[in-house]
């Protein structure tokens, strides 16, 4: 008699999280802590590049600006590659990709070169995040998917407390050099893990009709218990992965809705962390207050980034995107007004970090619900690359104020209004109707 075939993803559902799948979702953290990592230590390597290059500060704008814009665009392509490749080697040339530039940023020797390396290292780290998001979605079982993809997310910010303080060390007693040396070898080290290790995506190889003894090596590290003659098949389209899949099937509100908080919290993130420095010092606080306060803010956000998964999977994503983007708002609104007190600053600051990172996380996990397997990979490459967008005009948006000499309060004020639109965005996403093939956010 012929054998019922299992879908893998009933099986990952069915099973308690294992080793075999901690040890996925770890490498996943992993690459999104390089991102923060990177993200932080080019602004703390800035003026010693500076000084080398003989060029003015005012001159790094685009420099900042141009990562940013790489990590967008290698986002929007690499995830429809990840959907047709799969997960697992587009995320190791990923990787490969910003270790190789990261490295040659060591023997810059212009602002032209070091403005095409920051662009093609940007490619790489943007490019690994479809790949890395959509396997941590698919070993993780449904009542779990949110937590685990939040939890990985949350490494980004770790990332960037972790560049903090690496290039603090590093570049008084080594150079700046060796804050992107390690930035090159620590993902070089990563894809050879990730080449020998990282499996594929079960539900990927049981969508493209993947010989049973594959699917069966890697899902029995899951369920040793499987008889070995067992068939699998995924019940989801196997159908290419192409962008216009984001708007058939009854998709198109859900996709241009969604697009709208990834685009306006991602801004905010980047934007606080990018511009509060500088205008600390234009309310006269020390430069040792703004490392405080951006600490504080990286703190903040890992801990909201590694709540939002859990609480969105228990009560819903309206009862907890709502409210965090409102808080986040409420905490930006009062940053500009609490420059007087540094301790007061600080709890603000982790404040808009915790609510605004666990907000952008639990978007995150709303896009890997929404999209099937078929074109999760796209769906969150395409959602991060228009936040990637964001990150790129807010900063610039803030300079404006700044020229406009707005005063602290007003320009955190104005900040405080995308986090607004993200949570009218959070009302009318809930209330579009459910997708067949998505599961309840």
């Amino acid at each position: 008699m012929a054998m019922h075939a299992l879908d893998p993803a009933e099986i990952i559902d069915e099973n308690p999280v294992g080793t075999y799948q901690w040890m996925i979702f770890i490498l996943c953290a992993l690459v999104a802590a390089l991102d923060g990592f990177d993200t932080q230590a080019i602004g703390y390597t800035a003026p010693m590049l500076a000084g080398m290059l003989k060029a003015p500060m005012a001159s790094f704008g685009p420099i900042f600006s141009i990562g940013l814009v790489g990590a967008s665009i290698g986002a929007l392509a690499m995830g429809p590659i990840a959907d047709r490749m799969g997960r697992k080697w587009p995320l190791v040339i990923s990787c490969l990709i910003f270790a190789v530039f990261s490295l040659l940023t060591i023997k810059v020797d212009s602002m032209q070169g070091l403005l095409t390396l920051r662009f093609l290292a940007g490619l790489g780290l943007g490019g690994a995040t479809p790949s890395f998001l959509a396997l941590g979605a698919e070993y993780a079982p449904s009542r779990l998917r949110s937590f685990i993809v939040t939890t990985c997310w949350s490494a980004f910010p770790f990332g960037g407390f972790i560049g903090g303080m690496t290039a603090s060390y590093l570049i008084p007693h080594y150079g700046w050099q060796a804050v992107f040396l390690v930035g090159g070898v620590a993902p070089v080290v990563i894809a050879i893990i990730l080449a020998l290790g990282m499996p594929e995506s079960l539900r990927f190889l049981a969508a493209k009709d993947a010989t049973d003894a594959r699917i069966g090596r890697i899902i029995r590290r899951i369920d040793p218990g499987l008889p070995e003659d067992t068939r699998f098949q995924a019940h989801e389209s196997a159908a290419g992965p192409k962008i216009g899949a984001l708007f058939t099937e009854g998709r198109a509100a859900h996709t241009l809705v969604l697009w709208v908080p990834f685009f306006t919290t991602f801004m905010i993130l980047l934007t606080v962390t990018a511009w509060t420095p500088s205008l600390l010092r234009i309310a006269n606080m020390p430069i040792s207050a703004a490392a405080l306060v951006l600490a504080a803010n990286n703190l903040g956000s890992v801990v909201g980034n590694s709540l939002a998964g859990y609480l969105v999977d228990r009560f819903g994503a309206f009862r907890i995107l709502l409210p965090a983007c409102l808080a986040g708002a409420a905490s930006l609104a009062f940053f500009g007004y609490s420059a007087t007190s540094v301790p007061l600053l600080a709890c603000v600051s982790a404040s808009a970090g915790f609510f605004i990172g666990g907000a952008s996380a639990g978007f995150i996990a709303m896009a890997a619900r929404i999209y099937p397997t078929r074109i999760r990979s796209t769906g969150i490459g395409w959602a991060m690359g228009v936040g990637r967008l964001g990150q790129i005009l807010g900063p610039l948006a803030i300079g404006m104020l700044v020229a406009a000499k707005a005063s602290v309060a007003m320009i955190f004020l104005a900040a405080s209004l995308p986090c607004v639109v993200a949570g009218a965005a959070v009302i009318l996403l809930c209330r579009l109707p459910k997708l067949a093939e998505a599961e309840e956010v």
